[in-house]
């Protein structure tokens, strides 16, 4: 096995850190600190900045450094478009040719998201606090991820999972993760996922079809409520 250099290193502390919203759009990222986070020098985190960059995670601003992108109701739609153009098609793929162990995966990353969601529900706090949230999400984009790489299809995996992390980034994670809203998000991968282990390719495309919809919904609505 070759050993991972310092930047892919870097790279992938920063993406998960970014994926999990630790770092909120429009804040700037400290190379040094970041880097002694993971024991490297700011070197090899200037590098992994470059890469998320040409990505579409960052902004690298003269005499600043690389600052999380702050986006628009347009692009958010887009990145939301293009996730509709993909993956009902995904899912649909998937009730066709996924493996009883792929499944199995789907169906576990699933069982993580309800049993966080009644963790919530059972807590005396109307939102989850950022280490419930992260967890939540994780396992949301491993459901996704899951239901993706069961097509087998690795140019669908590339692009699809691209668009579905810069959603994640910019869009649904501003919402207020509640138990109500964390308990919805599992009924509508239910659905997902019953499709699949029926077989069902056209109902599997509706309900994926409908969860990317309703995602939406909420991340408009949450940039909307902070820009009034």
């Amino acid at each position: 096995m070759g050993s991972e250099t310092h930047a892919s290193r870097a790279y992938r502390h920063l993406r998960e850190k970014l994926i999990s919203g630790r770092y909120e759009p429009g804040e700037r990222l400290l190379y040094g600190p970041i880097g002694k986070e993971i024991g490297i020098s700011a070197t090899p985190v200037r590098e992994a900045a470059g890469q998320l960059a040409k990505e579409g995670f960052l902004e690298l601003i003269p005499q600043l450094g690389a600052v999380v992108r702050t986006i628009d109701r347009a692009e958010l739609v887009e990145l939301y478009e293009v996730r509709l153009a993909i993956e009902p098609f995904a899912a649909r793929l998937a009730a066709e040719r996924a493996t009883k162990r792929q499944v199995a995966r789907i169906a576990r990353e699933l069982s993580r998201m309800e049993e966080l969601a009644l963790r919530q529900k059972s807590s005396a706090s109307e939102s989850a606090g950022k280490r419930l949230e992260g967890q939540f999400d994780k396992a949301d984009y491993g459901f996704h991820l899951a239901v993706i790489e069961s097509t087998g299809n690795q140019a669908m995996v590339r692009t699809a999972g691209q668009s579905h992390v810069l959603t994640r980034v910019f869009g649904i994670r501003r919402h207020r993760y509640t138990a109500s809203s964390m308990l919805t998000t599992c009924e509508e991968h239910v659905a997902i996922l019953r499709a699949i282990e029926a077989g069902d390719g056209e109902t599997a495309a509706q309900a994926a079809s409908a969860h990317i919809n309703h995602g939406l919904e909420l991340s408009l609505a949450a940039m909307e409520g902070r820009e009034s």
